[in-house]
């Protein structure tokens, strides 16, 4: 029987190429709060900005167990040059607040660059009041082909 686990190079490719990820929280009834957002992905941690007013950074004033899904649609199975479908599933605990080591100017225009047009020189300031840095350090992470 052949594993359907990434190899570790697919792990990495889809964490850096994701355009987004579900960022899944704890509601205060039990339920779960998924919702997409821009990131970026360094050194096995996950990088955020994340709006201080919006149901995710509430969520973990409570809770800061968090989850999140990521998915590379690939080709159907058959098909010339077939491409894998590629899903993880990261566990693990969020931190609010903390403050980037390269400042938060910097962090932000890092964390946004990704989804900047090629050769734009866009240089967002961090905006304090409405905004909240997050990152997520993985307890666990279950990847597969699925």
């Amino acid at each position: 029987m052949s594993s359907n686990k990434m190899t570790p190079e697919d792990i990495e490719r889809l964490f850096e190429k994701a355009y987004t990820t579900i960022f899944c929280s704890h509601n205060k009834d039990g339920t779960i709060h998924a919702a997409p957002i821009w990131y970026r992905y360094r050194d096995g941690v996950f990088y955020f900005v994340s709006i201080k007013k919006s149901k995710r950074v509430n969520n973990l004033k409570n809770n800061n167990t968090v989850s999140l899904a990521f998915l590379e649609q690939g080709t159907k199975a058959g098909e010339e040059g077939d491409i894998p479908s590629k899903c993880a599933l990261v566990y693990g605990k969020a931190e609010m607040g903390f403050k980037p080591a390269e400042g938060y100017d910097a962090y932000a225009k890092w964390v946004f660059g990704k989804y900047s047009p090629p050769g734009s020189d866009h240089n967002p300031e961090f905006d304090h009041q409405n905004f909240v840095t997050v990152k997520v350090v993985p307890d666990k992470i279950v990847h597969f082909y699925p």
